[in-house]
């Protein structure tokens, strides 16, 4: 049977509550107050580090990918949803994150049914334009990896083995130096 964690419940009452409360997408600044960012040194780290089981997104243009084609890379791996108050909190900082001279893949998974038609609109609206944004409209890649909330955050090294994870919104704005540490 899985641990369940504090922050999971917390996580998994935000998802239900942010999605009961707004099936719209949410603005930025409607969840600044609302939303209590964690530290990233909150991480829970794996021991030991385990491959991830294979998973699959859609771009936004529709093509496939795997988490395999990010494989050489360190990646921080993020599901979010539009309606999710606490994603939507913390999404500026992973784009910041993404645009950094890190050498980290940023990938922010939307779980949104909706797929590109509702992501793309939501994005231009809130100028998020560097992090790679992937679909997982069916929710089969957040059923694989185990994410039992929105948002979860995944760390994963070069040679794809889970590094360190995240549930609940973080503060990625100045967290490079230590994911490096940690995916290295």
């Amino acid at each position: 049977m899985a641990l369940v964690t504090r922050r999971t419940v917390l996580a998994a009452a935000a998802t239900v509550l942010g999605g009961v409360a707004a099936r719209k997408p949410a603005r930025a600044d409607e969840t600044e107050p609302l939303v209590q960012m964690h530290p990233f040194s909150e991480i829970t780290r794996a021991a030991p580090p385990r491959m991830l089981p294979p998973a699959s997104f859609t771009t936004l243009d529709g093509r496939l990918k795997t988490l395999a084609d990010f494989r050489g890379k360190p990646v921080l791996l993020n599901f979010w949803a539009t309606w999710c108050v606490p994603c939507v909190a913390e999404l500026p900082e992973l784009d910041h994150l993404a645009g950094t001279d890190s050498g980290l893949v940023v990938l922010t998974v939307s779980a949104d049914r909706g797929g590109a038609a509702v992501v793309t609109p939501f994005l231009a609206a809130h100028h998020l334009t560097r992090a790679t944004v992937l679909l997982d409209q069916s929710n089969d890649s957040v059923h694989a990896l185990n994410v039992v909330g929105f948002p979860t955050t995944l760390l994963i090294d070069a040679t794809g083995q889970l590094r360190g994870t995240m549930e609940g919104p973080a503060s990625w704005g100045s967290a490079a130096q230590a994911i490096a540490a940690i995916v290295s």
